[in-house]
């Protein structure tokens, strides 16, 4: 039997930053996944090796055995003492990116494999081991996430809304932002998550993209120009919003349409920046998420 599963991405709504300690921050997030994701798929071993394949985005530079998905793997045989595995991802996700890429694929490494052994244990202590956003990731959807992205509150909704994303090729080491941050910390927050997870649950659109924020964006965009101007470029368009999200090289935009989405997508890709079009969504709410496949 082979079992394919999507695993999502996530962008960062909000992201308050809160008490540097040992090298770590406390985090006050309110994310949600978008339709972008990466494959996994999953076959049963007879004996105890795991082996990994991944291609698409980012296949010359991710090892087998170094990186997470192999991890988690290894984690959750190790666990639940069940046989090896073969592993395949396809990515979509780009690296670096600020859309929990390598936790998506924690997430779904863990979710896969926990299908393919028919194991009924919760595998979120695995995936908080593992990865910031990871434990979230098993689930999805909308969810404020606090601490070291350990405690993850669900929030209900079925809203929904058009994004565009814009990458950018510069990246800057995750440690280099929160440094950056730490030598001029906010006080005043840039996002009341209170207030953004209410609206949230009430499908309000207009009151979730005002308290749109990232305590981290001033940071990224002072050492990564290429952000700076991919975020003014999105600014220009006139869209709900527009952040950083997360820590990594991403910047997005929140439009009223898919229309309009794509029209400003059509816009930037004709300056030459790398954009993308994708919406919100909530996999658990998805039918026919998997795949089972008879070899």
């Amino acid at each position: 039997m082979r079992i394919r599963n999507k695993a999502y991405a996530k962008i960062n709504l909000s992201l308050n930053v809160y008490n540097a300690s040992n090298g770590y921050h406390d985090l006050d997030s309110v994310v949600c996944t978008i339709d972008l994701y990466d494959e996994i798929i999953a076959s049963k071993r007879k004996d105890d090796k795991i082996n990994l394949t991944m291609r698409g985005i980012g296949e010359d530079v991710l090892s087998t055995t170094n990186n997470n998905a192999y991890k988690a793997a290894k984690l959750f045989k190790e666990t639940f003492g069940v046989k090896g595995v073969d592993l395949k991802i396809v990515k979509h996700i780009p690296l670096a990116g600020g859309l929990g890429g390598s936790s998506a694929d924690i997430a779904g490494v863990l979710n896969t494999m926990k299908e393919l052994y028919d194991v009924e244990e919760d595998v979120k202590p695995l995936a908080d081991k593992l990865g910031s956003d990871s434990g979230y990731l098993l689930t999805g959807g909308y969810a404020r996430i606090r601490g070291r992205g350990e405690v993850v509150t669900p929030i209900s909704s079925n809203l929904d809304f058009w994004v565009v994303l814009c990458y950018s090729e510069q990246g800057v080491n995750t440690a280099d932002y929160f440094k950056k941050y730490d030598e001029n910390p906010t006080t005043e927050k840039p996002s009341n998550n209170d207030v953004l997870s209410t609206a949230i649950e009430n499908g309000d659109l207009l009151g979730v993209t005002k308290e749109i924020g990232n305590d981290l964006k001033e940071p990224a965009i002072s050492l990564c120009v290429e952000m700076k101007n991919n975020l003014q470029a999105l600014k220009d368009l006139s869209p709900l919003s527009a952040s950083v999200s997360g820590s990594g090289a991403t910047t997005f935009a929140i439009f009223e349409t898919k229309e309009l989405a794509l029209w400003a997508a059509d816009r930037l890709r004709r300056k030459g920046l790398n954009v993308e079009v994708v919406s919100t969504i909530i996999p658990q709410n998805l039918k026919n998420r998997k795949k089972l496949f008879k070899n």
